[in-house]
Order: C-alpha cells, then structure tokens, then sequence
C-alpha cells in the first residue's frame, strides 16, 4: 500500500513538472528560426494567405532570388459576384453525382452549366449546405455563375462554394484548367492547389513573377508535407540546388524542416524560417486548449517525420 502511495506521490508531482517542461522548452523547439544563408527559398503554400504579406517581408529581408512554393489540391472553394463566372476543364469526360456546396447573400442563387445547358440551378442559403443531381450526360466542362432575384450590386459577393465534387471527388482534383471570368471582363487563374493560392497571394505583394517556381502536388498521399517535400526535391536535384531555407508557419517549422531535409537527402543544406502564427505564440500559447492542442500535435508529429519515408 505504501509503495502504491509513493507512485501515486510521484505521478501527481511529474504531471506538473511535464507540464512546466513542455511550457517552457516546446515553442522554441517547434518553431524554430534556423536560416542557412540560401538564395532559394522554398514556401509551403498552405500557409494562411493572409499571413503571406509577412513571407514576402522575410523573403525580401534575406534577399532570396528564387522562390519555390509548394501546395497540394485544395477544395473547390471560391467567392463569385454577379457576371463572374467560374470555368473547370476536366481532364475527360465523366458522369456521376455533382454535390455543390454553397451558401450566399439573401436572394441568390446559383447556376451550373456545361456547353449544351444547365446542370442544376438553386437558390442558396446564409449557411453552407450541398446542392445535388445527378448528370445524365458526360460532361468535360463545368460551369458555374451566380444568380439573383432583385436589384444588386456589382460589388456584391453573392456566392460562396466551399466545395464542389464529382461522384465525391473533389473537381479541383478532376480538373486540368480552370479560371474565372470576372464581371468587368477580366480573366484570372483559378486557384486549384494551395501553390496556387500561394502565388496569387506573392504577386499581389509585388514580388517579381519570373523568381517564383509552383511546385502543384497533385497526389498528397497521407502526408501532404511529405509529398510536398518529395516533389520539391525532386525539383532541386533537377536544378542543382544545394542549399535551401523551408519557409513554414508557426510551430510547424521543425517538422517541415525534418522532413524536406529528409526527402532532399544529405547533398542539401536545408535551414527554416517560421512565420509567427497570431493563435500560437510565444508567452501565451498555453492559455487556451486550441494552443496545447496544436502543440502536443506537433510534437508528436516530429518523431513521425523521421519515419516518413519507410511509411510510404
């Protein structure tokens, strides 16, 4: 009984002390700043785009002069105004369930066409929900517009799709074009890859078009950082790249670091530079579960890293 009591003594005296390690040494060691001095960079495109602002403030302080971004398949997620209209290739042919996604302002609607009619037409809802038919016919172009009972504003978003798929796949996935009309008579890329996204979001920054290399990984697998990380350095063995800076986001930093010095293998250099995350930082992550949350995930996802390549 009494060695009972003492193991019980000692356990309710480590889960503090655990604790109090892992407040004090977790956020330096997940999010760690380690530049290496490389003229490449390379920027994980999944990293929030309102944060891409501070990713080109970081590439133009340490002067990188060539930019790779990487980013798996994204959902079919966009924001259309009246006279937009999004356009999808196929890459052939195919039938099966569309599910659309989608919410909007109050009186609109939306309407889906190929290139002999409409496939199906709705109006939508404040929030998100799917809208379903099933196509009767092949289809290698999809069309999608807004729509609106009333009077509106050209300025108005109407229409938000936060997915769409095909006989539950998602269309970014099925696609091999896509772009978007806009109302004033514009033509811009659609943006099926968080590279994509990525880019989009560097160009409006100003950074020069010609340093930025989109690395799409159209096939993520379980791990989207390693397939990233594979397909990048596939790319800088192509292009005789010996060092490199991963740029990431937040605590992700390490296990990002791990695992693109993994697929590169020991002929790269690869430092890291973390974008600061606003939700978890140093000082105050501890103070809310979503902090602890992320935390212990990444730190349980470091040692995996390691692994990664006999996993696949």
């Amino acid at each position: 009984m009494k060695r009972d009591r003492k193991w019980l003594l000692i356990g309710l005296l480590a889960v503090p002390l655990l604790a109090m390690f892992v407040v004090a040494l977790a956020f330096p060691y997940l999010a760690v700043n380690a530049p290496s001095g490389a003229s490449v960079a390379v920027v994980e495109g999944w990293i929030p785009k309102e944060h891409i602002p501070a990713v080109e403030d970081v590439i133009d302080s340490l002067g990188y002069e060539r930019i790779y971004v990487t980013g798996t398949i994204r959902p079919c997620s966009y924001t259309l105004r009246i006279r937009d209209t999004l356009v999808l290739d196929l890459t052939h042919e195919r039938s099966g369930e569309l599910v659309v996604n989608a919410c909007g302002s109050r009186g609109a609607g939306f309407v889906v066409m190929d290139g002999e009619g409409v496939l199906l037409e709705d109006s939508v809802a404040d929030e998100c929900q799917p809208y379903r038919t099933t196509l009767d016919r092949r289809v290698g172009q999809v069309l999608i517009t807004p729509s609106f009972k009333g009077r509106v504003q050209e300025e108005w978003e109407l229409l938000y799709l936060a997915s769409v798929t095909l006989d539950g796949t998602n269309l970014h996935a099925l696609q091999r074009n896509t772009i978007i009309h806009r109302q004033e008579g514009s033509v811009e890329s659609g943006t099926p890859t968080y590279a994509d996204v990525a880019v989009a979001e560097l160009l409006r920054c100003g950074h020069d078009p010609q340093a930025i290399i989109p690395l799409r990984t159209l096939n993520a697998g379980e791990s989207r950082t390693w397939a990233n990380a594979k397909l990048f350095a596939l790319r800088a063995s192509r292009d005789g790249i010996k060092k490199v800076d991963v740029i990431s986001f937040g605590i992700h930093a390490r296990r990002s670091r791990v695992t693109y010095r993994t697929a590169c293998g020991a002929g790269v250099q690869v430092g890291v530079v973390s974008i600061p995350d606003p939700e978890v930082g140093p000082g105050f992550w501890w103070h809310n579960v979503k902090g602890w949350i992320k935390v212990l995930k990444e730190l349980g996802g470091v040692p995996s890293s390691y692994l990664v390549d006999g996993l696949e």
